[in-house]
C-alpha cells in the first residue's frame, strides 16, 4: 500500500536465497528469550549510574575529578563512560524535568538497549564489509546473518549484559577502512576500540605488519593505535587521586600484566611467557609475508583469529570478551571450500565456550535479576539447584578440561583448515570468499539453538518448584 511506483523491491520470503522471515524469527526469538530470562545486571548497573554521575559533573564543571566522585570504584576507561553519557543524556535529562522514582533502574535498561541497537548496527556492518570482499552479494548477506545469529553474540551482549559489542562494532568499521588503504583512520578507530578492551590492539600490530613494511611509518601508525589508551590514562592519573587509587586496588585483585606470564617456558635463566612468543611471532611472519593480492584479505583474517586465540588460549578471560572473535570466525568460515565443515568447527568450538562458561562464570544472580524471575518469584521456590550442569559435572567428579578443550580444539582447527583451504584454493576463484557455498538451514539453526544450554536448565529447574 505504502510502495513508491516503480519499486522493485520485492518483499521478505519465508525462505529464500537470502536470510527470510523465519531465518530472523530464530534469532529474535532465541535473543528475547536471552532478554527476558536472564541479565547480569549488576555490572552494567554501577557503570550505568556512574555515566550519570559524570554527567552531573561535566554539567557542574568538576569533570576531572570523576573518579575521585563516583560512590563505587569506576574501573573503565574515561571513554566507555563518556560513551555511555551521551547515550542517557535524553533519560538524564527527563529525569531532571519530571524525577522517576526508579532512575537507576531506568539507566540500567536504557544501557541495555543500547548493546542490542549496537548489535544490530554489527550485523548491517558486517554485511557491507562482507560486500567488499565478496562478489556474491547474497553470500555477504549471509555472512551478516551468520554473524548475528551465532550463541556467542547472544550470550555475551545480551545474557552477560556487557558492553563489549561496541570495541567488536569498532573493529569492524576499521576493517573496511583497512581494505580500503585507510591506514590512518583504521588506526584512529583501533584507538577508540582499545579504549573500551585491550585486545583490539592485539589485532592491530600484526595487521599494520602485513600492510606495511617501511619501518618508520610502520611504528607511527602503531603509536597512533596506542595513543588514545595512553592519553585517556595518563591525564586521570595526574588529575585525579581517585583514579590512583582505583587502578592500585584493580592491580591488587584483577590485575591484567601477570596473566600475560600465567603460562610460561621454563629457562635456564629466566621464564619465557608463551603468549608473548607466540605474538611477537605472529607479527613477525605478518612483516615478512608478502601475500598475492588476492590472497591479502584471508591472510588479514587468520592474523587477526591467531593473535586474539592465543591470547584467549593463555590468559586468563572473561567469558563476554568471547565476540571479539566472532568477526573472525564468521569471515574464515565463509572461507572454506567446506562450508558445512566449517560450521561444524564453529558448532564445535561455540559449544565448548559455552560449557566451560556455564562451568566457571555462570553465577545465580544472572537469573534472579531477570525480568521473568522479578515477575514470578513469588510463585515460585527459591532456585536450589540453579545450574545443574554444574551440578552434574560436580557429583560426578568432571571438571570443565574436557570443554575447555573442546573450545581450543574447534578454534585451532578452524585455523589450520582456513590455512589449508587457503594453499588449496583454485586459480578459478579471484579470492577465498569466493569460492561456491550451499546455505543449510538445519546446520545454522542447530548452532543458534546451542544457546538454549545456557537459558533451559535454571529455567526448568525454577518452573519444576512451585510454591
Amino acid at each position: 500500500m505504502f510502495r513508491k511506483k516503480n519499486d522493485l523491491r520485492t518483499p521478505m520470503e519465508l525462505f529464500g536465497s537470502t536470510p527470510g522471515f523465519i531465518d530472523i524469527l530464530v534469532v529474535v526469538v532465541l535473543c528475547m528469550a536471552a532478554f527476558i530470562f536472564f541479565d547480569q545486571k549488576y555490572d552494567m548497573y554501577v557503570t550505568a549510574n556512574q555515566s550519570s554521575d559524570l554527567l552531573d559533573l561535566i554539567f557542574s564543571g568538576k569533570i576531572l575529578s570523576f573518579y575521585t566522585y563516583v560512590n563505587f570504584g569506576a574501573a573503565y576507561n574515561i571513554v566507555l563512560y563518556f560513551t555511555l553519557a551521551i547515550w542517557e543524556l535524553p533519560v538524564y535529562i527527563i529525569n531532571h524535568i519530571l524525577p522517576l522514582s526508579n532512575y537507576d533502574v531506568v539507566l540500567e535498561l536504557w544501557a541495555r538497549f543500547l548493546s542490542i541497537i549496537l548489535f544490530c548496527i554489527c550485523g548491517y556492518q558486517m554485511t557491507k564489509l562482507s560486500e567488499i570482499l565478496m562478489s556474491d552479494k547474497n553470500k555477504a548477506k549471509w555472512a551478516g546473518y551468520y554473524f548475528i545469529s551465532s550463541p556467542l553474540i547472544t550470550y555475551c551482549v545480551i545474557i552477560r549484559n556487557q558492553l563489549d559489542i561496541i570495541p567488536v562494532l569498532l573493529t569492524i568499521l576499521a576493517l573496511k577502512k583497512y581494505f580500503n588503504k585507510k591506514y590512518f583512520v583504521f588506526c584512529i578507530l583501533m584507538a577508540i576500540a582499545s579504549c573500551f578492551k585491550l585486545m583490539p590492539f592485539f589485532i592491530v600490530v600484526p595487521l599494520l605488519c602485513l600492510a606495511e613494511k617501511k619501518i618508520g611509518k610502520l611504528v607511527q601508525y602503531i603509536l597512533l593505535s596506542f595513543s588514545l589508551y595512553t592519553v585517556t590514562n595518563f591525564i586521570p592519573l595526574l588529575t585525579d587521586p581517585g583514579y590512583g587509587l582505583i587502578q592500585s586496588s584493580i592491580m591488587n585483585s584483577e590485575a591484567f600484566a601477570p596473566y600475560i606470564f600465567k603460562i610460561v617456558i621454563p629457562g635456564g635463566v629466566s621464564n619465557t611467557s608463551v603468549f608473548l612468543l607466540l605474538y611477537f611471532l605472529i607479527c613477525v611472519i605478518a612483516y615478512i609475508a608478502k601475500p598475492k593480492e588476492n590472497d591479502f584479505q584471508i591472510y588479514v583474517f587468520l592474523l587477526g583469529f591467531a593473535s586474539l586465540s592465543s591470547f584467549f588460549l593463555f590468559i586468563k578471560w572473561h567469558p563476554q570478551w568471547m565476540v571479539l572473535l566472532l568477526p573472525f570466525i564468521t569471515m574464515l568460515v565463509f572461507s572454506l571450500f567446506d562450508f558445512e565443515f566449517g560450521i561444524l568447527l564453529d558448532i564445535a568450538l561455540t559449544l565448548g565456550f559455552l560449557v566451560t562458561s556455564i562451568l566457571n562464570h555462570l553465577t545465580d544472580m544472572v537469573f534472579k535479576y531477570s525480568i521473568f524471575y522479578t515477575i514470578t518469584k513469588g510463585q515460585y521456590s527459591p532456585i536450589n539447584s540453579f545450574n545443574p550442569i554444574y551440578s552434574y559435572f560436580v557429583d560426578h567428579k568432571y571438571t570443565d578440561i574436557i570443554p575447555s578443550t573442546l573450545f581450543f580444539a574447534g578454534i585451532i582447527s578452524l585455523l589450520l583448515v582456513a590455512v589449508w583451504n587457503n594453499r588449496s584454493r583454485s586459480i578459478t576463484f579471484s579470492n577465498s570468499f569466493d569460492n561456491d557455498y550451499k546455505i543449510v538451514r538445519g546446520l545454522l539453526y542447530t548452532r543458534s539453538a546451542l544457546i538454549l544450554i545456557v537459558i533451559l536448565p535454571p529455567l526448568i529447574s525454577y518452573l519444576s518448584h512451585p510454591i
